[in-house]
């Protein structure tokens, strides 16, 4: 246990490093970069809501206000959209970093991830609470499935940076077709509707796609029992296994295609 314990602390040192290093190649070592990285999310999120808002005249749909399913689906969209390449972007720039011993190259990815994961979510929670002090929305009945709507989020989105990590390195028109690809997945995430407002031929096929599930989650643990929402746990959970299973050996197949 000593050992393990301090074997941890080094890895966790590690990708700390690795992160800070990250934000400082991307944003630049000032404060103004740093600021940015933060902010950025929150102004897209915000530009997004303006937008559909204006068009749509409302600011509520079917007794749903419009901020609640664009933070549940259009926010993990900007995270799938900001990190399904990082690995391959990371690990093409900070290959030589694998000289050191105590850096593997999942660390690698894992830290540059994980920075898109820290930004995302600070600037969702960021306008959650803005628009709850404005009074437009509601605490969440349930913080529970919440979190564990995002946590289905997260995982998602590690496996498909680490599968897309292997298929980048293979194959160079993967990287070319990512943007077009990130926005045929936009309508999957359940962006702008709820499930309860789609025909239920349509609903069982989008159940398939675990971020959907995930943003139901998040519904619900919004509304509660006063709105209908549709998730499969154990599914989700199926799914997010499989997929990393096969994005990690995706990713070490790729690492080997790697010069440094």
């Amino acid at each position: 246990m000593p050992r393990l314990t301090s074997a941890l602390a080094v890895q966790g040192r590690v990708i700390w490093a690795l992160m800070i290093r990250d934000i400082g190649s991307r944003k630049g070592g000032d404060t103004t970069g740093l600021y940015w990285i933060l902010l950025e999310p929150i102004i897209v999120t915000l530009i997004v809501i303006t937008v559909h808002v204006v068009s749509s005249g409302t600011t509520v749909v079917k007794s749903v206000p419009i901020v609640v399913f664009l933070l549940t689906g259009y926010v993990p969209h900007v995270l799938f959209r900001h990190s399904g390449l990082a690995g391959y972007s990371a690990l093409s720039a900070n290959g030589g970093l694998l000289y050191h011993k105590q850096i593997h190259f999942l660390d690698i990815i894992f830290a540059r991830v994980f920075v898109e994961v820290i930004t995302v979510l600070f600037g969702f929670t960021m306008v959650y609470l803005g628009f709850y002090l404005a009074g437009q929305i509601k605490l969440p009945y349930a913080v529970g499935y919440f979190f564990m709507g995002w946590f289905y989020q997260i995982w998602f989105v590690y496996g498909v940076c680490f599968l897309l990590t292997g298929a980048a390195f293979a194959w160079p028109i993967v990287r070319r077709m990512f943007q077009p690809m990130v926005l045929l997945f936009l309508p999957a995430y359940a962006a702008f509707f709820m499930l309860a407002w789609v025909s239920p031929n349509v609903r069982y096929y989008l159940l398939f796609f675990p971020p959907v599930n995930a943003a139901e989650m998040m519904r619900y643990g919004y509304f509660g029992n006063s709105a209908l929402t549709f998730f499969d746990v154990q599914y989700t959970t199926e799914a997010c296994l499989v997929l990393m299973f096969f994005g990690l050996l995706s990713a070490y197949r790729g690492r080997r295609r790697l010069e440094v």
